[in-house]
């Protein structure tokens, strides 16, 4: 990998990292595609947030990645959001041009390409665990893509409420808010075409854990989709299947909101065969090390 003073720096912001297969992933990409580049994971603490902006135009990075928790606080501190992030209300890719900070969300449109990489239709009615970020991207997402309509449950009933409403507000879907239990999870999801883990329970190195017990899954028939990709089989995902349902992982949106960062950022379509080779053979070690 060559570093000189024309390396165009790009890289990931959140808290915590450690998780993130990003930098792997797109520094092996950048070297693939022959662009001199590098890709740094940026841990920072909430209360440095509002020191990001000024970072990025003195050191000159063309763009960053966002991540948990920051992809909507982050908002107030940039100069202008794209269609999709303005709808939504979250930013997973910030832009540098020339100074000027644009917000981008690719979450929502990697989320439904890998939907139709799965074949899976999307439409009916969609039930989301967690209604932060993440949610948001990709309940906007669905109701562009044809979902009927959306049950958010949170922790947060609050959060819930106002994504709800954002979706009744925006778009032609109509949407509903509940407090994360058990007792409401069984109620929606029978019902549900699809069920989104949008929560980060069962992500690593928490991989135990599930959002939901097997047996809350008893009587579901929808499709199970976890936006976690580390680890590739969630315990969430794992119950699914026993039970017979059909189940997708992060992966696959992972790897197209990633191909759609360096589009926006570097102009170029980078191999996405390749990334998700990457992601997937590092996961694979992890499974079954040498």
């Amino acid at each position: 990998m060559q570093i000189d003073i024309n390396t165009i720096l790009l890289g990931l912001v959140g808290c915590p990292l450690q998780h993130s297969l990003s930098p792997l992933m797109h520094n092996l990409t950048l070297e693939k595609m022959g662009i001199n580049s590098i890709y740094l994971p940026l841990e920072i603490p909430e209360e440095k947030l509002p020191d990001l902006p000024s970072a990025i135009r003195t050191l000159n990075f063309r763009g960053l990645n966002v991540t948990i928790p920051y992809k909507e606080k982050i908002i107030p501190f940039l100069d202008g959001l794209s269609t999709e992030a303005s709808a939504c209300g979250a930013v997973n890719v910030i832009k540098n041009d020339n100074g000027r900070l644009q917000g981008y969300n690719t979450d929502g449109r990697g989320f439904v390409e890998a939907l139709r990489e799965e074949r899976i239709d999307p439409g009916g009615r969609a039930l989301f665990i967690g209604a932060g970020g993440a949610a948001r991207s990709v309940a906007f997402a669905l109701t562009r893509a044809g979902v009927s309509r959306l049950d958010f449950l949170d922790l947060d009933l609050a959060r819930a409420r106002l994504l709800a409403d954002l979706i009744t507000s925006r778009s032609s879907s109509s949407a509903s808010a509940s407090l994360m239990n058990t007792l409401e999870f069984q109620r929606l999801s029978q019902t549900a075409s699809i069920i989104i883990n949008c929560s980060p329970v069962g992500m690593f190195p928490n991989s135990d854990k599930s959002p939901v017990n097997k047996e809350n899954l008893l009587g579901s028939r929808a499709v199970l989709c976890d936006l976690i990709y580390n680890p590739l089989q969630s315990r969430f995902l794992s119950w699914g299947q026993a039970l017979g349902l059909k189940t997708m992982n992060g992966l696959g949106m992972f790897v197209q909101q990633g191909a759609l960062t360096l589009e926006i950022l570097l102009g170029q379509k980078p191999p996405l065969d390749y990334m998700k080779e990457v992601v997937q053979n590092q996961l694979e070690k992890r499974i079954h090390p040498a």
